[in-house]
């Protein structure tokens, strides 16, 4: 029987509920062995499970769809049919729409169902979450699956600024996760529904900034994220269900609190990049920017606990520029005048707080407030957990380290190269080994580096720039001539 190919809505809803009245005259039994619900392009082979091995068993399989853009509703092809132990399904992704399979099995006086939506490899595609709490408030979640995906696949889930464009931020971490086989999820919370505080400060206040009163954590929009990777993990069947958490400017904003305020244990590693303003980890600050709130328990253990995070730190070295989308609020203010400065005031206050601080600090040459950049300087620091990078974005480096000009006066320019991410210390020594300055102490992603040397304060003579990163070390002889 062929089931027309188009229909709306009210339509599918009778053909639906006609055979489930059907299935609903047998005894509800556990007959189909059961298989992760969220499937990749492929055949796929449903089985019963081995108590009904040899029964009876008649198969009826139909295929639906959902349009991603305006939601209607289609039922495709024709409905399946079959009998025995098990039935072979050849399971389609149908471009630009969301595609079901909903099998059903009959055993005598017995019935089951299984329902499998279906995503193709190698390209971005969306997953529509629902949570009990906001049903009418369904969040999108782009999600990308590498051609090698497997069970063991790691997971990234990459948090969109002010713009909400979700599927442009799963996009940008693409390249690497073809390369290194991950998956990317992008949740998209849209303006309407989730307006500035209720996405970037984590919907943890009725009101803005702190007003009003206090949300459970489960209407957090922090709980709905880490809820969404468990569904995505469970519903593709990953062993491991730990991420990396990362976002960008209000994704930024986002990341850094949930580990301050929504922590999921989950998380392996955090990367917030060029937030445009922070949380501060400190109780004298009133909050958003520090942790002082009447409704809010934050205890020293609780901050200290966010100092040991895995957090990641990402800033633009020219992200200087005070936009439109920028707070200049005083209180802002007073964290920098500029998204560089800022992430600097954060790390610091981290510094502050514990002096077994976990986090890293990373400078990305180069860029502003590109979303596109600094996915891929992430990309390369992950690749760098592991020892392998194999992304094609990564370019090799010639080692470098130079100072021009040579002998100088007052100043020199040093220019050293970074080619796998690692701690890199660049000292200034004087001729009896003293140390007098330094010029670097801090982790670097792959890339090459420009620092200033200025000796105007010095006496002229013989000094050493020193350079150490992983287990290199070179020296360089510098000569001030005043």
């Amino acid at each position: 029987m062929t089931i027309q190919t188009s229909i709306d809505k009210n339509t599918l809803g009778k053909i639906i509920g006609f055979i489930l009245f059907i299935a609903s005259t047998l005894s509800a039994a556990n007959i189909i062995e059961k298989i992760s619900p969220l499937q990749t392009v492929r055949i796929a082979y449903v089985k019963v499970n081995s108590s009904y091995a040899g029964k009876p068993v008649n198969w009826k399989i139909f295929t639906y769809t959902i349009d991603e853009t305006n939601g209607v509703y289609a039922v495709v092809g024709d409905t399946l049919t079959g009998t025995g132990d098990s039935v072979k399904v050849l399971l389609i992704k149908y471009a630009s729409k969301y595609t079901y399979y909903k099998i059903f099995a009959l055993s005598e006086a017995d019935n089951d169902s299984l329902e499998l939506q279906v995503f193709s490899k190698g390209s971005m595609q969306k997953y529509l979450y629902r949570s009990p709490i906001f049903p009418t408030k369904p969040i999108p979640v782009h999600i990308f699956l590498p051609g090698g995906f497997s069970v063991n696949s790691p997971v990234v889930v990459a948090m969109h600024g002010v713009d909400r464009n979700g599927y442009n931020y799963g996009l940008s971490w693409t390249d690497f996760a073809t390369a290194n086989n991950w998956v990317v999820l992008a949740p998209e919370f849209n303006s309407i529904d989730w307006p500035s505080d209720a996405y970037a400060l984590g919907n943890m206040f009725t009101g803005n900034d702190g007003a009003g009163s206090l949300n459970p954590k489960e209407k957090w929009s922090f709980t709905f994220v880490s809820d969404i990777e468990r569904t995505m993990c469970r519903g593709l069947g990953i062993k491991d269900s730990s991420y990396t958490l990362w976002g960008h400017s209000a994704g930024g904003q986002f990341v850094h609190r949930m580990i301050l305020f929504g922590y999921d244990s989950l998380i392996r590693r955090a990367i917030p990049a060029n937030s445009g303003w922070y949380t501060a980890p400190d109780s004298m600050i009133v909050y958003p920017w520090g942790t002082k709130h009447t409704l809010l328990s934050i205890t020293s253990k609780h901050l200290l606990d966010f100092a040991s995070r895995d957090m990641v730190i990402m800033r633009g070295t020219a992200d200087t520029i005070r936009d439109s989308n920028l707070n200049t609020d005083p209180l802002s203010d007073a964290q920098g005048r500029n998204r560089y400065q800022r992430a600097g005031y954060f790390f610091q206050k981290g510094k502050d707080l514990s002096p077994n601080l976990k986090w890293k600090m990373i400078d990305v040459v180069g860029s502003g407030h590109e979303y596109q950049k600094m996915a891929i300087a992430a990309g390369q620091y992950l690749s760098s957990l592991t020892g392998v990078s194999r992304s094609t974005n990564v370019i090799p480096l010639r080692p470098t380290f130079q100072c021009y000009p040579n002998p100088f006066n007052p100043s020199t320019e040093i220019i050293f190269s970074v080619e796998r991410a690692s701690h890199v210390s660049v000292n200034i020594y004087n001729i009896l080994g003293q140390e007098i300055q330094t010029i670097v102490n801090e982790y670097l992603i792959p890339g090459e580096y420009r620092e200033r040397f200025n000796g105007s304060s010095l006496s002229d003579g013989i000094y050493f720039c020193v350079l150490k990163k992983d287990n290199f070390s070179s020296t360089i002889k510098l000569l001030l001539v005043k």
